[in-house]
């Protein structure tokens, strides 16, 4: 697992958990009968959001619902993760849904057929299914943990590949249409230690295994480290630049919803005629038959 040091700073506990009440409530994450699928990871930051999201329906008092969902990829440690998930789920008394990547396609596969690198393959695996799955079971919305440093490393890392129009995506909101479940970001103003803290104070069951591969933290060593050169002259230098981001977004940005087709394979949403899934699995059920062809080809040069 990528290991990236964030400047050691006391988390004031009552300041984080009221800057993500205020995101909440500004930008109505959560509003009456919502039924709100968080995605759980495992992870410190969906462990957070899950948990913060439980705390502002309670304390507001309000007629809405969050349920976890989380995705087994499949991998060696799946289960693992998948079980300290379910305890976390039952720890604060909220539904859960599994489901396995799997059941739709074998990443592990998938890479190697495509010569894709594995976390590639695994995010548009997971992108599928965390808007497929939580709309068949009546989400309006679904929340992931993703934090103030996640979107700041996109941000930085769109501008040096001049993908201008893909920042305009760094919103706490963004509204769904169609086939295209509204997605959520109640972390989006907080900090990774931020979260970790509040996990460990709250004694909430973070999973202690990570996917083996380990390599989903890489591309943000280097933002880690610019955000903490700045930090030591402001220390809330962090905050101030995701929130500039965020007010260029809502005053400037695009409002609607990207125009999408639907794949002709599945009918889920895609950018093309064939969802990414879908052209994973043509390429995963081409190298199988190549293979069985090769081992065909084998047995009559053995025999022959």
């Amino acid at each position: 697992m990528i290991s990236i040091r964030v400047p050691t700073r006391e988390v004031d506990l009552d300041t984080y958990r009221r800057r993500v009440f205020e995101t909440i409530r500004r930008y109505r994450l959560v509003e009456i009968r919502d039924v709100i699928y968080v995605a759980v990871s495992g992870g410190k930051d969906s462990c957070a959001a899950l948990a913060l999201l439980k705390e502002y329906i309670e304390e507001y008092r309000i007629d809405a619902e969050v349920r976890a969902f989380h995705i087994n990829l499949g991998f060696r440690t799946s289960a693992k993760i998948e079980e300290a998930v379910r305890t976390l789920a039952e720890a604060l008394g909220v539904g859960i849904h599994v489901v396995y990547a799997r059941d739709y396609l074998d990443i592990e596969a998938a890479a190697r057929a495509t010569g894709r690198p594995i976390c590639s393959v695994c995010g548009a695996v997971k992108r599928y299914l965390m808007n497929k799955v939580p709309r068949e079971l009546g989400a309006t919305k679904v929340a992931t943990g993703h934090h103030a440093y996640d979107f700041l490393t996109y941000y930085i890392k769109n501008l040096v590949g001049r993908n201008h129009l893909w920042n305009f995506k760094i919103l706490p909101r963004v509204e769904g249409g169609g086939l295209l479940v509204t997605k959520i970001r109640p972390l989006i103003f907080a900090r990774p230690e931020e979260n970790e803290e509040y996990c460990r104070r709250r004694g909430l069951p973070v999973s202690a295994v990570c996917c083996e591969y380990g390599l989903c933290g890489a591309a943000h060593a280097e933002v880690y480290e610019m955000l903490a050169a700045a930090r030591r002259r402001d220390p809330d230098f962090d905050l101030k630049l995701i929130g500039g981001v965020v007010d260029f977004n809502m005053k400037f940005g695009r409002a609607e919803v990207e125009q999408l087709h639907k794949c002709k394979i599945c009918g889920e949403p895609a950018s093309g005629e064939i969802c990414a899934v879908c052209k994973l699995r043509a390429a995963v059920a081409k190298s199988l038959a190549k293979d069985s062809q090769s081992l065909r080809e084998a047995g009559r040069r053995l025999y022959a």
